[in-house]
C-alpha cells in the first residue's frame, strides 16, 4: 500500500494595515511511499475541507471561491503541488487581535475493485493513508498589529470622568429646580506608555455607561461616539485605541426624572478591551442632589384711607375690636412650588410684626389671620398673639364705623349730655411735615413672630391679616408728627429636615403710612380704596388715617 504524509497551509500576516482586504493561502500536499515499488509516480487525488474561524460565529473571513467560510475541494498528487487559494476579510472586523484559525481536514476516497479476481494481485492502484498522522491541520493568521514580537497587547487605558456645569467647572453638587434641562459628563481616556505599563494598543476599545433612569442621553461630543438603549450608553473608543492616544467626550443627559426624594445620581463607567489590562475596574461618579423649590410670594395691596381720633380708651374699656382702631388689612399671595411636598417639609409665612412701641405700648394690633386655597380657615400662631385680649367683632365685615359714629366719639358729652375728659386733637401741637418711622431695626418698635403653614396646594394661596391700629397710642406718644410710618417684614420659607430640599427665602417690606391730616370734610364718607400698587414688586402697601378735627 502506500501511506500519504499530512499536508500544510501557508497564510501570510494580514491586518488593518493591509492594502488589500484579503489574505492569500498555499494548500501543499505530497506524498512518501512506505511500502512497494519505491518508483510508484501515480496520481493520487485528495478530498479535503478548509474552514476559516471554525470556533467563531461570525467568521472574520471567507473564501472568494466559495464566498463563504468552508471551502471543499480536490488536490492531485504529484501532478500538483500547491494551490493558491484567496480568503476576503469581512466587513467592519471588531476582533483584530485574536489571530484567524484556518483548519483543514482530508481524506482519500476509497475505491475498491470493478470485479474480484482470483490470486494474487497488485495494490498500487488502492493507496491507503497513514493512520499513525493526523488528518487535521491548523494554522493561524495574525493581524498586523503594533503589540510587540509576540503578538500580544498589554494596554494602559486609564479615565478621568467628573459632571460638569455648561461653563465646563466640574459639579460636586446638582442644584437642581425646574429650570434645569441638562447635565453635562465630560470623560477623557488615555493609553499612555508609562515605565510600568507598554501601553499598547488597545483593540475593541470600548466605554459602557449604566445610568439611572432620570438620567436620559441627549447627545455627544464628537457626534456618533456613542450610541444609547434603555439603560446603557455605548461608546466605541477605537479599534485599536493606539499607544499614546486620547480621546474626550461630553456627554450630555436630560435631566428628566429627578424629584424631590431624588438625592443623588449615580452613573457607573466601565473601560473595556480585548488586550490585556487587568485593572479595569468599574468607576461608579456620585452627583449630590439639592432639590430647590421655585415658588413666589407677593402682597396684594390695599390702599386703605381712614382716620383716628377722639378720647383714649384703656385696655379694660375696650369690649371690640372696633373699641382699638382703625382697621388694617394685608393680603399676601403664594404660588405653588408644583412639586408635591406631602410629609417632606412645610412652607411657611411669618411675619416680623410691630406688635408694640418701644415703651410697650400697643401699635398694631392684630385681629384675624385668614389661609385662602382650596378652601378657607384660620391660621392661629402659637403664643396667643392674634386677638390676645378676646376682643369681639360687633361688626362682622369687621369694617371702620361710619363718619357719623366718629363724630359722635369725639363728642366730650358722648352724645348723651353727659361729662366726659376732653377730647385730644391732633392740630393743636404737631409739627409741620413731621415725621418718624417705627421699625424694629431702629428699636422704635418692638416684633413678635407671626407664622403660619401654607398648604401643600396647587392653587394660589392667599393669606390675609387683619389688624387695628392701636388709636390711643398714636393719639398719646405721636401727636406731634404729620406722618408715622410703621415698617413689617414677611418671609416665605421651607421647613424640612431633609437637608437635600432646599428653597431662597421670599421675602417682602410692608410699609403702613400713617399720615395725619387736619381738614376733615362734613359728611365725607370713607371706605377701603383697593388696587394694585406701583410697588406691588417690593410688597409695600400704604394706609393714610385722616385724622378727625
Amino acid at each position: 500500500g502506500r501511506e500519504l504524509g499530512p499536508g500544510y497551509v501557508c497564510p501570510p500576516v494580514t491586518g488593518p494595515s493591509s492594502t488589500s482586504p484579503s489574505v492569500q493561502v498555499e494548500l501543499c500536499f505530497a506524498y512518501n511511499q512506505s511500502a512497494g515499488n519505491p518508483n510508484y509516480r501515480r496520481n493520487i487525488t485528495l478530498a479535503y475541507t478548509l474552514e476559516a474561524d471554525h470556533d467563531r460565529r461570525p467568521p472574520r473571513l471567507r473564501f472568494a471561491r466559495s464566498q463563504s467560510a468552508v471551502l471543499h475541494g480536490f488536490f492531485s498528487m504529484p501532478e500538483t503541488s500547491c494551490q493558491k487559494l484567496e480568503l476576503l476579510l469581512m466587513d467592519n472586523v471588531r476582533d483584530k487581535l485574536r489571530p484567524i484559525i484556518i483548519s483543514m481536514n482530508y481524506s482519500l476516497p476509497s475505491r475498491m475493485p470493478d470485479r474480484p479476481r482470483l490470486g494474487l494481485r497488485s495494490l498500487d492502484a488502492y493507496p491507503v493513508l497513514n493512520q499513525a498522522q493526523a488528518q487535521e491541520n491548523h494554522t493561524e493568521v495574525q493581524f498586523q498589529k503594533e503589540c510587540g514580537s509576540d503578538n500580544q497587547c498589554h494596554s494602559n487605558l486609564q479615565m478621568r470622568a467628573a459632571f460638569v456645569s455648561e461653563h465646563l467647572q466640574r459639579l460636586t453638587r446638582l442644584q437642581y429646580s425646574r429650570d434645569v434641562r441638562k447635565l453635562l459628563l465630560s470623560i477623557n481616556v488615555t493609553n499612555a506608555r508609562t515605565s510600568v505599563r507598554a501601553g499598547e494598543d488597545a483593540h475593541e476599545a470600548l466605554l459602557t455607561l449604566a445610568m439611572p433612569s432620570s438620567l436620559l442621553f441627549s447627545f455627544v461630543r464628537p457626534s456618533g461616539a456613542c450610541h444609547a438603549n434603555e439603560s446603557e450608553i455605548l461608546c466605541e473608543l477605537g479599534n485599536p485605541f493606539k499607544q499614546n492616544q486620547r480621546m474626550e467626550l461630553l456627554i450630555a443627559f436630560e435631566v428628566a426624572g429627578v424629584t424631590l426624594h431624588t438625592r443623588d445620581l449615580q452613573v457607573q463607567l466601565q473601560l473595556s478591551t480585548s488586550s490585556h489590562q487587568d485593572d479595569l475596574l468599574p468607576v461608579t461618579l456620585t452627583l449630590l442632589v439639592d432639590y430647590t423649590l421655585q415658588t413666589s410670594l407677593s402682597i396684594m395691596n390695599h390702599r386703605l384711607q381712614s382716620f383716628f381720633g377722639g378720647t383714649v380708651m384703656g385696655e379694660a374699656g375696650m369690649k371690640s375690636v372696633e373699641d382699638v382702631g382703625s382697621p388694617l388689612e394685608y393680603e399676601f399671595q403664594v404660588n405653588p412650588t408644583g412639586d408635591g411636598l406631602a410629609t417632606l417639609g412645610t412652607l411657611v409665612l411669618g411675619l416680623e410684626w410691630p406688635y408694640e412701641v418701644a415703651n410697650g405700648k400697643w401699635l398694631l394690633y392684630p385681629t384675624e389671620i385668614t389661609i385662602h386655597g382650596n378652601g378657607s380657615w384660620p391660621c392661629r400662631p402659637p403664643g396667643e398673639l392674634v386677638n390676645p385680649l378676646n376682643l369681639t367683632f360687633s361688626d362682622p365685615g369687621d369694617r371702620p364705623p361710619s363718619p357719623q359714629r366718629r363724630r359722635r366719639q369725639l363728642d366730650p358729652g358722648g352724645g348723651q349730655g353727659g361729662q366726659g375728659p376732653p377730647p385730644i386733637t391732633l392740630a393743636a401741637a404737631k409739627k409741620a411735615k413731621s415725621e418718624t418711622v417705627l421699625t424694629c431695626t431702629n428699636g422704635r418698635a418692638r416684633c413678635v413672630w407671626l407664622e403660619c403653614p401654607i398648604p401643600d396646594s396647587p392653587v394660589v394661596t392667599n393669606m390675609t391679616v387683619k389688624a387695628r391700629v392701636w388709636n390711643s397710642t398714636f393719639i398719646e406718644d405721636y401727636r406731634d408728627f404729620d406722618r408715622v410710618r410703621v415698617n413689617a417684614w414677611a418671609t416665605l420659607f421651607l421647613r424640612t429636615n431633609i437637608p437635600t430640599i432646599n428653597m431662597e427665602n421670599q421675602s417682602t417690606w410692608v410699609m403702613t403710612t400713617l399720615q395725619l391730616k387736619e381738614e376733615f370734610l362734613d359728611g365725607e364718607d370713607y371706605n377701603f380704596l383697593q388696587g394694585a400698587s406701583d410697588q406691588e414688586s417690593n410688597g409695600s402697601a400704604n394706609f393714610y388715617i385722616k385724622q378727625e378735627p
